[in-house]
């Protein structure tokens, strides 16, 4: 496997672990931004797998839905996850009226790990 990919999958957990510390820390926000990070760059590496080379956000979330879950490689609610992320991540980081609270930020960290686990699996890891 690509060293590319490799090194996006360890970005992926080390966000993950990030996010779960900062839960601890009750920082809320910040935890639900950095799974965000953490599905980013792991459906990169998915895309990657595939020569299929982006980097802005948008284009990793469009790409994601065209070549993955379209074609049903990977289940349309890992995309869904992926938006609705991203959606929270911009609430999270630029929202001053909306704070992130804790229930949701501990559900996106369950999501980000599954998230992370589907991509490895169908990776074959």
């Amino acid at each position: 496997m690509k060293e590319e990919i490799i090194k996006l999958l360890e970005k992926s957990e080390h966000a993950l672990k990030v996010a779960k510390e900062l839960m601890k820390k009750k920082y809320t926000s910040d935890a639900a931004s950095k799974v965000y990070y953490s599905m980013f760059y792991a459906a990169q590496a998915l895309l990657k797998s595939e020569n299929i080379n982006v980097i802005k956000h948008s284009a990793v979330e469009s790409a994601f839905g065209y070549y993955f879950a379209k074609t049903s490689k990977i289940d349309s609610k890992y995309h869904k996850m992926l938006i609705d992320s991203r959606k929270l991540r911009e609430i999270a980081d630029y929202d001053i009226q909306e704070e992130i609270v804790e229930p949701v930020a501990s559900l996106k960290i369950e999501q980000g790990i599954e998230f992370l686990e589907v991509i490895k699996s169908y990776l074959g890891l």
